[in-house]
């Protein structure tokens, strides 16, 4: 088999590696936000905003060991570091399904914390990786392909989380005559897992970018030194761009969905419906955004992401309670944030050496879910003082407004100039690496 063809066929085992690894995270997360929200099972342990606290749980592990995480990427082959996390994620499925079996939510949170840091150690292989196994050309496409089946995987799980919440703890009123199946959500979440260590073993085998990298094990210093590496270049504002949006898409915005169960009276299949909606979007999106790119980064899609959803968060804080118009208003806002999404992701894979790319990729995931806390961190604050969880998408308008202006005043040249001396092209003109080819072409 050609290299052409092994790559090829890596990618897409790669997808759907990473697919099977988004599903199996959300599935169990929106059981346990559904648990611990409003309504929920378990709403009278954590309190109001409660969630909140179940999203920290699959956050702060990103913040603890993305350092370690890029390293091993570095060190270490990176299709190696995917297959041993993915049977690493079985062992958890396992103390998942216990947890769930015996309704045991702090049990059940260890699961969570723990399958965040399974993907924490993921999270810079699956990125690093595409660099390795496909032509920079077309690394764009292969980011918005690659986002596109994530947010599937997103969506199924989201999907999947709302009935199966629902045939784990029936609600008495909508489901008088169920019975809980406490074994159902936990034998998925082990049935996914098997299935993702399986599609890993299609990567193709790769060498280590960095055999004689000493692994540091030191929390935060690796994190430290990798800033200092960046500071002061390009992608040290490509990564404060990044996450200035996850602070208010993945630490808000996020938090406010699963309390529309409770704002429109609906079941928890049906406000899964919504997340599976917004998820969608994303995904289409960000497959739009990668296509529109063509073989080439284009940080001008960055300023119609950044607008079109601050423009969004303000229609999504002032809609009436209705199923249809909250669906349609999310839509929209999940596919302009691809535009946002996909340049900046592939600006820290280009921008990058091939030296350093892991551990630029841990410094990223670490920073996501830093902002991703801090979000957490301000809507618990903002839910405290009473008010409703959709207003709370004004607050996200307010901070969409902050991010463009951080944009159009300072971002935005220092991208463009960037890819221009990484391509080394004329300063006026079109930040392409080869001729783009038509959207509908393959990747």
């Amino acid at each position: 088999m050609s290299n052409l063809q092994t790559h090829h066929s890596g990618f897409v085992s790669l997808n759907a590696t990473q697919f099977c690894g988004a599903a199996n995270d959300n599935i169990l997360k929106q059981v346990v936000i559904f648990g611990v929200a409003a309504g929920g099972i378990w709403a009278d342990v954590l309190g109001e905003g409660g969630q909140a606290i179940g999203s920290l749980c699959l956050a702060v592990p990103f913040v603890l060991f993305s350092g370690f995480a890029g390293q091993f990427s570095d060190r270490f082959s990176k299709r190696d570091v995917c297959v041993a996390v993915k049977v690493w994620e079985i062992a958890i499925a396992l103390v998942a399904m216990a947890g769930l079996w015996l309704v045991n939510l702090w049990l059940v949170l260890g699961s969570l914390f723990l399958i965040a840091t399974q993907s924490a150690f993921f999270g810079p292989a699956k990125y690093g990786i595409l660099p390795e196994i496909l032509d920079e050309r077309k690394l764009s496409r292969a980011n918005g392909t690659i986002n596109m089946f994530t947010y599937i995987a997103v969506i199924l799980g989201c999907a999947v989380g709302g009935p199966l919440y629902d045939a784990y703890a029936p609600d008495p009123v909508q489901f008088p005559d169920a019975k809980p199946l406490l074994w159902l959500p936990g034998l998925v979440v082990l049935i996914v897992g098997i299935v993702g260590t399986a599609t890993s073993f299609g990567i193709p085998k790769l060498k280590a970018q960095n055999p004689g990298l000493k692994i540091q094990m030191r929390l935060f210093q690796p994190y430290i030194e990798t800033w200092r590496e960046i500071a002061g270049t390009p992608l040290a504002q490509v990564m404060a761009a990044w996450s200035f949006f996850y602070f208010i898409v993945g630490g808000v915005a996020m938090l406010i969905l699963p309390d529309y169960k409770a704002l429109l009276q609906i079941s928890a299949t049906q406000t899964a419906g919504l997340m599976a909606v917004l998820g969608v979007a994303i995904g289409i999106g960000d497959f739009v955004a990668g296509r529109v790119s063509g073989h080439a980064v284009r940080p001008g899609l960055i300023a119609l992401g950044s607008v079109g959803t601050t423009l969004m968060y303000f229609v999504l804080g002032i809609l009436p309670l209705n199923f249809p118009l909250v669906a349609i208003g999310l839509a929209v806002t999940g596919f302009l944030a691809g535009f946002y999404m996909v340049p900046l992701q592939t600006m820290t894979q280009v921008l990058s050496t091939e030296e350093q790319r892991g551990r630029v990729l841990g410094l990223w995931s670490c920073l996501s879910f830093v902002a991703i806390i801090l979000g957490n961190v301000l809507f618990l604050a903002v839910k405290r003082t009473g008010m409703p969880s959709n207003r709370v998408f004004l607050v996200c308008g307010l901070l969409g407004l902050i991010c463009t202006a951080l944009y159009y005043m300072k971002w935005q040249r220092t991208f463009e100039s960037a890819l221009r001396l990484h391509s080394s092209a004329p300063p006026d003109s079109e930040l392409e690496m080869e001729p783009e080819l038509p959207p509908t072409a393959a990747l």
